[in-house]
């Protein structure tokens, strides 16, 4: 409704505006050390290769049968084949696949799918001191996955077996 003519305002009486807030200055970073984007993340080395949900993997591996030899503890066995599901994984710069639990178990020996017995054996024979208790040292985590070459950590699942019944070793195991 518009203004009676005949009525003077005071500037009292007059509206006044509403205080806004100033827009938001842009902010960044400036401690040292901090990650701006993806091209500051450290890669490789000491590092390692980082990979998305990686803790995945051990959901992937906990929904498994994994054939156990005697003496051998599950949570070991999950422990180990997670780290090279996870270093298969972050190599693809992806998250952990039901593939990659696949690669893993053949790599280990627990897929028995065209390998011969004698060949699982020998497998189970050096695996089963070389991961007890390997979930609870960091160290023996990392030595294993350096133990398995990258040609056989990226291959498929059906050349792996192949190298397997070939006799060909997957792991080069360090020393327990």
């Amino acid at each position: 409704m518009g203004q009676q003519p005949n009525i003077e305002l005071e500037i009292s009486e007059l509206p006044r505006p509403t205080p806004k807030p100033a827009s938001a200055r842009r902010w960044r970073p400036t401690r040292p050390g901090e990650i701006d984007g993806p091209n500051d993340m450290p890669w490789g080395g000491v590092y390692g290769t980082t990979g998305p949900d990686t803790g995945y993997a051990l959901k992937l591996i906990r929904e498994r049968m994994i054939p156990l030899a005697d003496g051998e503890d599950r949570h070991n066995a999950e422990e180990a084949i997670g780290a090279l599901v996870g270093a298969r994984a972050s190599y693809f710069g992806r998250a952990p696949t039901p593939g990659d639990v696949d690669v893993a178990m053949v790599i280990l020996g627990y897929d028995s799918t065209g390998v011969p017995a004698k060949i699982l054996q020998q497998l189970a024979e050096m695996r089963i001191p070389r991961i007890a208790n390997r979930g609870h040292d960091l160290a023996k985590e990392r030595a294993l996955v350096a133990a398995v070459p990258i040609e056989h950590l990226t291959a498929s699942v059906e050349e792996l077996r192949t190298r397997l019944a070939a006799g060909q070793r997957l792991v080069e195991w360090p020393a327990s």
